[in-house]
């Protein structure tokens, strides 16, 4: 009994190993964390790929996103290497994204770092003519903008002390030796204009003094003059205000007198009608009265007939003479 729990114990025990080893083996051939990835290209003309081999790790920001998945060495462009990447789906490959070479300086073992430099938001997926997959253009890296920083120093300072060594050289020593003479001569003389100087900056100072105080009566009249214009301008105002109500008031009246002119002339030509008629009836009256008085005339213009009658002989009416 005892020795079959050893060999069952012992059959457990190496199972278990077989399945640690297997699950390591897994492990360490990356199976274990293979997600959805897409390949992308990138061809390195400046960098030094040192350290870079297959299976070497994709970053960014410092995170691995993928990894190396095959390089080539173009023997149509020398100095070019073609990598081509294996990155996880998930990972924002965007357009004018840059890749660059990163190396651990302890190990030597290199790395490849994606950076999206540009401000767009648009995926990369355009494949250029003649490729496969798109392409990630190559950057440049922190070290190599630090040499060519140490370089553009080396070549300034090159050039400072090529410039100092001919500021140095006999015939400009010999230039500034006689500027300083001249200099000095420059100053003595200098030292004997001062006094006079000081003279004209006093002559100076004391006529800035009066223009200014010139200025400071100036600028009081000006504003007296500016508030008696003021006074002028309010009261002008004030008067057009006046003239302006004078003429409304005017207009007013006006426009009374018109309508009362109107009315009164309506009125006298109604009388002169009224007028005309009284006097053609007057007259016509007049007319009928002298015509009247006329007959009356002529009959005592006969008194005889009057008293007596009609003369024997006056014939009747309707009477002939026999």
């Amino acid at each position: 009994m005892e020795s079959e729990a050893r060999y069952v114990w012992v059959g457990a025990t190496v199972v278990a190993l077989f399945l640690i080893l297997a699950g390591s083996l897994y492990w360490l051939s990356g199976a274990a964390d293979r997600l959805p990835t897409k390949r992308y290209t990138v061809y390195f003309q400046t960098q030094s790929l040192e350290g870079l081999q297959i299976g070497s790790p994709v970053r960014m920001q410092g995170i691995k996103v993928g990894r190396v998945e095959d390089y080539t060495i173009l023997p149509d462009r020398p100095g070019t290497v073609r990598v081509s990447l294996e990155v996880d789906r998930r990972t924002p490959v965007l357009e004018g994204i840059q890749a660059v070479i990163s190396r651990n300086l302890l190990t030597g073992l290199a790395a490849v770092e994606l950076t999206n430099t540009g401000s767009s938001r648009v995926p990369l997926m355009r494949v250029p003519e003649g490729e496969t997959n798109p392409v990630i253009q190559e950057g440049v890296a922190d070290l190599s903008r630090v040499a060519e920083l140490v370089e553009d120093l080396g070549r300034t300072g090159h050039e400072s002390l090529k410039r100092l060594n001919t500021l140095l050289a006999d015939d400009n020593q010999k230039a500034l030796a006689l500027t300083l003479r001249n200099l000095g001569a420059l100053t003595g003389e200098l030292r004997q204009t001062v006094p006079e100087v000081n003279a004209t900056l006093i002559s100076a100072r004391q006529a800035a003094e009066q223009l200014q105080s010139s200025a400071a009566e100036m600028g009081q009249v000006v504003r007296d003059g500016g508030a008696q214009l003021a006074r002028v301008a309010r009261s002008a105002e004030h008067t057009l205000a006046q003239a302006d109500a004078t003429l409304q008031t005017a207009r007013t009246s006006l426009g009374r007198m018109e309508q009362e002119l109107g009315g009164i002339a309506v009125s006298l030509r109604i009388g002169a009608d009224l007028a005309t008629q009284e006097v053609e009836a007057t007259g016509q009256s007049l007319r009928q009265a002298g015509e009247a008085l006329q007959a009356a005339g002529r009959e005592l213009a006969d008194p005889v007939r009057i008293l007596y009658g009609p003369l024997p002989e006056t014939l009747g009416p309707g009477e002939a003479r026999r």
